[in-house]
């Protein structure tokens, strides 16, 4: 019987155990039910919500910073236009295929809906980019059928680049565009998308780094109804900086406008060779303590609002208004180029009042004997003497004494045939050498007065007269002055001067100098300009004769003002100018506007 019982015993043990371990199942059961029920209901809600919406990404466009001279004109700026999208799926209360039909109206009978179909294959939900710049004609229409309020589409606002005043620096601002094949490895490290827009040339393309911007990113999550259950703003968009320049509007405005009229006045008032046949010029105006450019001026130019639709006409225009002649125009000199001949001889130790017997021809060559007009001047003529009134034979002699090779290295020290540092695309030039394959003696009598070979750009011939100007100081060029934040106006980025030091100082560039602002004196425009300045003129014959024989010549002038002080530096040339005094009003014309 004891047996028996203990067998029981036994088996009540076992269903207890049973029954405590069904009792725990199910508490563990009915604990992950409540968990799953309440604790995690977000989360699985979350889960069914992913399960039935897709997420797309909305670029957000930047707007790229705008460009001014150094008082806050603006030259380059962004224009808001607006880009039409449809949102796929349609919104709650729309219906896509009547938006659709809207659109197809609105915008001029478009074949939207095979471009719909197109996308709605490749992606379950996004925007359809359907047109681009709107007219306000389309956007008041968009609004009306009430497109916008409802969600059906959507305005996309973007930038595109005018130019208030564009004729206004037209070769040096540049153009925008979307990136080239060429470009995309590069800017895709950068991490640019490959629709972006960036600059393609002159000084947009120079800093496009600091006017492009960042565009932003918006990740949108909608349902499958079309209803937007979150948005995400992955990175913000951030305008670029306005990149402010050297450049002085007023003085551009000045100096385009003297180029121009002074153009129109020598071809209806002048004779033959003496500036009639002028049909183009250049002119430069720079800053000589920073090698900043106040203003560039090429005649005849542009409106850079006009270029893309009258590009055809503006290429095939025999006078080459797409030509930046300041930077890309190669002239030779002529007697502008004797100043860097009297400094190779200074610093070779020649004497600037030892005196060469001007007689009006130079006779040391039995086979070439090139004469002087000898203005103002005849019989010994000094250095100084010798840069007022132009004399050839001084400098013929001097230069056969020197050699073309030590006034030639001398001029590249000065600045000419060598980069001006300008963001500019730019001519490098040449100069006159005893290895040039047409070398032969008389050929440095002629490169000494500023012929021969030797051609430079506008550009180089200010530099040049900045360097005189500055006892030797030879100043980089640039356009840029600094870059600041849009929003705060807090600088990020600024120029740094650059010079290369010529050697000679006083000793080389003071009898310069002096011959220089003699030289002005002798001309009336300038010797009553607000300002005494210092010039030197140089007419070089081009290969094309007159009928009488005799070679046109172009007009070439550099000086810079105050004489004594200088602040500027100025650079002309006027193609068929018909001698280097009839660029004088133009220089007058830059006086009156900084110093009057």
């Amino acid at each position: 019987m004891e047996g028996k019982r203990s067998h029981r015993k036994q088996g009540h043990g076992r269903v207890t155990v049973l029954i405590v371990l069904c009792a725990l199942v199910f508490v563990a059961f009915f604990a992950r039910l409540a968990w799953m029920q309440f604790a995690m209901a977000d989360h699985y809600a979350e889960k069914v919500a992913e399960a039935s919406s897709a997420s797309y990404t909305v670029e957000q466009h930047a707007a790229r910073g705008a460009i001014t001279d150094r008082s806050g004109t603006v030259l380059a700026r962004d224009t808001t236009v607006y880009d039409l999208y449809i949102r796929v799926p349609a919104p709650p209360g729309t219906d896509l295929r009547q938006t659709v039909q809207t659109v197809q109206a609105l915008t001029g009978g478009k074949d939207v809906e095979t471009q719909l179909a197109a996308f709605c294959s490749a992606v379950s939900a996004g925007e359809l980019l359907v047109q681009q710049a709107l007219d306000s004609d389309a956007l008041t229409a968009l609004y009306r059928a009430g497109l916008v309020q409802t969600g059906a589409v959507r305005l996309a606002a973007r930038g595109v680049r005018t130019w208030p005043e564009g004729t206004l620096l037209p070769h040096v601002l540049g153009f925008t565009g979307l990136i080239t094949a060429e470009q995309w490895p590069a800017l895709q490290e950068k991490g640019l998308a490959m629709d972006a827009i960036v600059g393609q040339s002159g000084l947009e393309a120079a800093y496009d780094d600091l006017l492009r911007g960042q565009d932003g990113r918006l990740l949108v999550n909608t349902g499958l109804d079309g209803a937007v259950r979150t948005t995400l703003q992955k990175t913000a968009p951030t305008p670029g900086a306005t990149l402010v320049l050297t450049l002085d509007a007023d003085l551009q405005r000045a100096l385009q406008t003297a180029l121009e009229n002074h153009i129109q006045t020598l071809r209806t008032t002048q004779p033959a060779g003496a500036g009639r046949e002028v049909r183009a010029g250049a002119a430069i105006v720079v800053d000589v303590h920073t090698g900043g450019i106040l203003a560039s001026a090429n005649y005849p130019g542009y409106d850079l609002n006009r270029y893309r639709a009258d590009y055809a006409a503006l290429a095939a225009d025999e006078g080459a208004p797409l030509l930046d002649r300041v930077f890309q125009g190669l002239y030779a000199p002529g007697s502008a180029f004797k100043p860097a001949v009297a400094a190779a001889a200074l610093t070779a130790g020649i004497d600037p009042d030892a005196t060469v017997n001007c007689t009006g021809r130079y006779l040391y060559y039995s086979g070439y004997q090139p004469g002087c007009l000898q203005y103002g001047h005849a019989g010994p003529v000094d250095l100084r003497t010798a840069l007022e009134h132009s004399c050839n034979i001084f400098f013929y002699d001097v230069g056969r004494r020197l050699g073309v090779d030590t006034f030639s290295a001398m001029a590249r020290q000065l600045g000419l045939a060598s980069p001006t540092g300008a963001e500019a695309s730019e001519a490098t030039g040449r100069l006159t050498w005893s290895e040039d394959d047409n070398y032969q003696a008389g050929l440095t009598l002629m490169a000494a007065i500023g012929q021969g070979n030797t051609a430079v750009t506008p550009a180089q011939l200010a530099v040049y007269a900045a360097t005189l100007a500055n006892y030797g100081r030879r100043p980089t060029l640039h356009y840029a002055d600094r870059a600041v934040n849009t929003a705060t106006g807090e600088t990020v980025w600024q120029y740094e001067p650059q010079f290369t030091e010529v050697p000679g100082g006083e000793a080389v560039f003071g009898p310069i100098r002096d011959g220089m602002k003699r030289m002005a004196q002798t001309n009336r425009t300038l010797r009553e300009a607000p300002v005494v300045c210092a010039a030197k003129t140089g007419s070089p014959q081009l290969a094309e004769t007159m009928p009488g024989g005799s070679h046109y010549v172009n007009s070439v002038l550099i000086g810079y003002a105050p004489a004594d002080a200088p602040e500027i530096a100025v650079a002309v040339v006027l193609e068929y100018g018909g001698g280097g005094s009839t660029a004088a009003p133009i220089l007058r014309a830059v006086l009156d506007t900084w110093f009057g």
